[in-house]
């Protein structure tokens, strides 16, 4: 696991092909009337603001916007990942497995935060998944950023 780790290549195709799938995702369903007929806070009342607001958000077909957003930031990670000319040393692949694993540990903490909003309440599970799943990558991609970032200065 370490060997694979150690090559830039690794990580700028796993993130490349996840941002890409959310990417494509976000961006056919945006303005496209079966999606938004899915959605369910953008016709309930105003009982829940922040996910009226998000369900109209969606409905809206803004989330390409965020589409967008994190295939640049992916476009910009992957072409620092491209021009490093060596594969990452001992340090930087500790250093990664340690963001794997704190990154793995957010996402079930997230997964049962999850868990708990749907059984709360299981209306708008579209709004409540799309919102999941945009933190998590948004985190993700952001946290790819970071840690190539300050593996280029060490």
């Amino acid at each position: 696991m370490k060997h694979f780790l150690k090559n830039p290549a690794v990580n700028a195709i796993g993130l490349s092909l996840f941002t890409a799938f959310y990417g494509l995702i976000f961006i056919v369903t945006s303005g496209h009337l079966e999606f938004e007929n899915l959605l369910y806070y953008n016709r309930a009342t105003a009982i829940h603001p922040f996910w009226t607001g998000w369900s109209n958000f969606l409905a809206s077909g803004h989330h390409a916007y965020i589409a967008y957003a994190l295939i640049g930031i992916t476009v910009l990670v992957v072409l620092m990942l491209i021009f490093r000319r060596h594969h990452y040393d001992e340090y930087h692949t500790a250093y990664l497995i340690q963001c794997l694993a704190v990154a793995a540990i957010l996402t079930l903490a997230a997964i049962a935060g999850f868990y708990l909003m749907i059984l709360s309440e299981p209306n708008g599970i579209v709004e409540k998944f799309t919102l999941f799943i945009v933190i998590h990558w948004t985190t993700v991609v952001l946290a790819d950023l970071v840690y190539v970032l300050v593996c280029r200065w060490r």
